[in-house]
């Protein structure tokens, strides 16, 4: 649980000291007023990445080159975290130590919805390739080494597809390693989330059909690394014509079946919103039963869901040790229970 947060040139945001509580806290304010940027401090501060943009520059308050976020964060102890970035350079540390990213990532775990998210759902296969690789890694950070391995390999493998270099032998057997062992955490953690979301669903009672997770790997043999460099190896010649890896976890899918069709094309808007936020709470669910409890963080949650159906989703996130939520319609949550109440005003957040 994060129990404190400074920010200081961070967006819009005027300089924050904040001492956050445990349970539910709504943050209500104006589009503009920084919502969005406090909830994107938190997750950079927790992950060192942002949702919003892969550019940290662009994080920097206007007519600055810099930022520092600091954290105390409540847990089996209590420990520090801060991010500071400064003329192009990054410098995290925990506990004022610079320490391996898994370690990083396992001080604060962080589940974060924005609108971006809705594209799990209906967007490109990548959408749900980084959904699962989030969940892996929250329940594993350590996993992180797993697919920056892979990734370094496939770029590796792409440069000598360009470059018409020599032979792919050696990359292909890197990858079929390193793919292996991605496969088997993708595929365990879809096991584990589907599990969790039917119990969430029918602890909702939003009249939502079965949901039906299933993950495609590529290639499609499983999880066994000499099946894969197999492929990969009879793959060679087609993958030299076309100039690019046709075979790998990068072009894996998670397939989500509402009643047996496709989620994109028969759900509604707010049938797709409740169906994400319930896949949101089903993550955290996940994690928690992995003994890694995380604080949620939901920024504009409320949008296309009525008062009936957001009372209904609330029942899965009431239990959370931590939960910040984003709004800027204050009546829809008046029959909301609420730990703390916050205004958010021209970049400055203030309780009550």
């Amino acid at each position: 649980m994060l129990v404190h947060l400074e920010a200081h040139g961070f967006r819009n945001l005027e300089p924050l000291s904040l001492v956050l509580g445990g349970g539910a806290h709504l943050i209500l304010g104006d589009n503009g007023a920084g919502k969005t940027s406090f909830l994107e401090a938190i997750y950079l501060l927790a992950t060192t990445r942002s949702f919003r943009t892969s550019q940290i520059a662009d994080c920097y308050r206007h007519g600055t080159s810099r930022f520092h976020l600091r954290g105390e964060v409540e847990g089996r102890s209590r420990v520090r975290l801060e991010l500071r970035w400064e003329d192009g350079t990054r410098d995290r540390t925990l506990n004022d130590r610079r320490t391996p990213l898994a370690e990083h990532l396992a001080a604060l775990p962080v589940i974060c919805w924005t609108a971006g998210d809705a594209e799990i759902l209906t967007g490109s296969p990548a959408e749900r390739r980084r959904f699962l690789d989030r969940g892996v890694v929250g329940l594993r950070p350590a996993a992180i080494s797993v697919i920056s391995r892979y990734r370094q390999a496939l770029q590796e493998k792409r440069q000598l597809l360009l470059g018409a270099g020599p032979d792919l032998d050696a990359w292909n057997r890197v990858i079929a390693a390193a793919a292996a062992e991605l496969i088997r955490l993708r595929a365990a953690y879809t096991v584990r989330i589907e599990q969790a979301l039917a119990q969430v669903l029918e602890e909702c009672r939003l009249g939502i059909p079965p949901i039906d997770l299933r993950y495609r790997s590529s290639p499609r043999c499983g999880s066994d690394a000499a099946a894969i460099y197999a492929e990969l190896a009879a793959a060679a010649d087609q993958e030299r014509q076309l100039r690019q890896p046709i075979l790998g976890p990068h072009r894996d899918d998670l397939l989500i079946r509402w009643d047996g069709h496709e989620v994109r094309r028969v759900a509604s808007a707010g049938e797709r919103k409740a169906l994400g936020l319930a896949l949101l709470a089903a993550h955290g669910r996940t994690l928690t039963a992995a003994g890694s409890a995380p604080i949620y963080l939901l920024d504009d949650a409320d949008t296309e869901l009525d008062g009936n159906r957001l009372q209904s989703l609330w029942r899965v996130f009431a239990t959370a040790s931590q939960l910040l939520v984003t709004s800027n319609r204050p009546h829809v949550w008046e029959a909301i229970d609420l730990n703390h109440r916050w205004r958010c005003q021209a970049g400055g957040l203030f309780e009550g």
